[in-house]
């Protein structure tokens, strides 16, 4: 395959290095309670799921079939989300309830969580 073909990872500027999950020294992630992340957090990624979803369900409103992309987004965002319980417990059950029924998030209320985690850090 011709490598302009690849696409290349862009990462954000929260996001660890690659080669760093290769290097010994302290895990990524660090599990809490009873559960462990599937990746390192991050808000910047985090967003641009929500905002890809956004955008997604809104064609998905208009006739465009694009509910799975949409779907994959909020599961993305949700899994960008796991050190912050509030926001990834609210992007959970917005994905659960949009897959169930259709429901629309509260894109508000899924925001003002988003701003809270932004201005902690």
């Amino acid at each position: 395959m011709d490598k302009t073909l690849v696409p290349k990872q862009k990462k954000c500027g929260d996001c660890p290095p690659a080669s760093r999950t290769r290097q010994a020294g302290p895990p990524l992630v660090v599990p809490r309670r009873s559960y462990t992340p599937t990746r390192p957090s991050c808000i910047e990624c985090c967003e641009k799921h929500l905002g890809a979803a956004y955008v997604l369900l809104t064609e998905a409103r208009e006739g465009y079939a694009c509910r799975l992309r949409a779907i994959g987004h909020l599961f993305e965002a949700e899994d960008e989300s796991q050190e912050w319980p509030d926001l990834h417990a609210a992007i959970h059950e917005a994905r659960r309830a949009y897959q169930a029924s259709g429901a629309m998030p509260d894109w508000a209320a899924i925001e003002a969580l988003v701003g809270q985690v932004r201005t902690a850090q």
